[in-house]
């Protein structure tokens, strides 16, 4: 059994085995854990994690604060019963690491690695196993990383882990819709527009999919969904390929499944479908590049001496105290 589980998506929370129930750490102490944990492969200096993560007080006081919920976490992460240093080396008075040679279990770890591998994979080679452990992967994620932190550096880190969350589900649902799987790859679909509405190409997707089902008249209410949430967030019309999958569906006996690509596109037909999708992710991605540009310019104001991310290895032995 795994001596620490420890989860971070939606709440975060700590929990020995043979110790104590599971635990959820102060907001404070949550920030802490989850940057040592995201970059868990390198060891980190104190002033600079005190700037990103105290970036409103003066370094003083960020350093005091600092320590005050290092001191907590080393309460949460090594309870009674627990080595000092078990999770958390530090080295002197400098630097700080989270111990990955240590009996635990991450759920991002997890996640991050079994959807990588799943979409390493192409779509006709994932066969069911691949499918089940994707699947099992896609389920750890129960919320968003610190939903309730606005922190440049956490709003960045929350984006990436939403993006692949994204983006292997998208991976799962063209899987099932491969291999025949409607029902599934449906459901796949209605979680990724949980997350992103505006995502044109799963609505075109669950377009086909219901038409495969025969249910024509759903593959057109989800044409009427796509159309108004196009227009009330981005003031666009959908793509020239989705209007014409609809009339394509339109054209349609019912029960017969649709063609799952619509007829082809002129050359200006194209060119209007790409600047109608530049339009549309445009408005996505300057979000994503503000929050971006808002944690390099705090990274380039802190001092060259505090910057992070040397590796463990290069300092030889770290103290556990």
């Amino acid at each position: 059994m795994t001596a620490l589980r420890i989860t971070l998506f939606g709440d975060v929370t700590l929990d020995h085995a043979g110790l104590q129930g599971p635990v959820k750490p102060t907001r404070t102490v949550r920030a802490l854990l989850a940057f040592l944990l995201l970059h868990r492969d390198h060891t980190h200096r104190r002033d600079m994690i005190a700037g990103l993560l105290w970036s409103d007080l003066p370094n003083k006081q960020a350093r005091n604060a600092l320590s005050t919920t290092l001191w907590r976490l080393r309460q949460v992460l090594e309870p009674d019963g627990v080595p000092k240093g078990a999770y958390l080396l530090a080295n002197g008075s400098d630097e700080i690491a989270f111990n990955c040679a240590s009996d635990h279990w991450l759920d991002i770890a997890e996640f991050e690695q079994q959807t990588g591998r799943a979409l390493a994979i192409p779509v006709p080679l994932l066969e069911q196993p691949d499918l089940q452990a994707l699947e099992r992967a896609l389920d750890l994620y129960t919320g968003d990383l610190l939903p309730a932190s606005y922190d440049d550096w956490a709003l960045v880190e929350r984006e990436q882990l939403r993006r692949l969350y994204l983006n292997s589900l998208a991976h799962l649902m063209r899987c099932r819709e491969h291999r025949g799987e409607y029902g599934q790859a449906l459901t796949a679909a209605r979680r990724i527009l949980d997350l992103d509405p505006l995502r044109e190409e799963i609505h075109r997707a669950m377009m086909r999919l219901h038409a495969a089902q025969g249910q024509r008249a759903r593959a057109v209410r989800q044409y009427d969904r796509c159309r108004l949430v196009l227009d009330q967030e981005l003031g666009v019309s959908p793509m020239p390929e989705t209007q014409a999958l609809l009339a394509q569906i339109r054209r349609s006996p019912d029960r017969q499944p649709a063609n799952d690509n619509p007829p082809a596109e002129t050359p200006f037909a194209h060119a209007l479908a790409e600047l109608q999708r530049a339009r549309q992710e445009f408005a996505q991605a300057q979000e994503r590049l503000q929050r971006a540009i808002g944690l390099a310019e705090r990274l380039a104001s802190l001092p060259q001496s505090s910057l992070p991310a040397r590796n463990l290895s290069e300092h030889g032995k770290i103290d556990r105290s």
